[in-house]
């Protein structure tokens, strides 16, 4: 076997989150690290994500065919 193949581990290693600037300590081979977002200001995990309401093929239709009723009733 060889020797010396396995990665620095660093228990203390912290990670920063630029978004709310929290710091977290943990085990990790990179003793210093940035992400984009964390637990606490994300919005999956906060409950504040915002979800689209596309709507059916139905409500689709429907906003459809009223638009086009509205065109011709203009042209008449």
């Amino acid at each position: 076997m060889k020797s010396a193949i396995h990665p620095q581990v660093f228990s203390d290693a912290k990670i920063t989150c630029s978004s709310c600037n929290a710091v977290f300590e943990i085990p990790s081979t990179v003793q210093e690290q940035t992400v984009e977002s964390c637990r606490l200001c994300h919005p999956v995990y906060t409950g504040k994500q915002q979800k689209e309401l596309k709507g059916g093929r139905v409500e689709r239709f429907r906003k459809r065919m009223a638009a086009s009723q509205e065109v011709q009733k203009e042209e008449k």
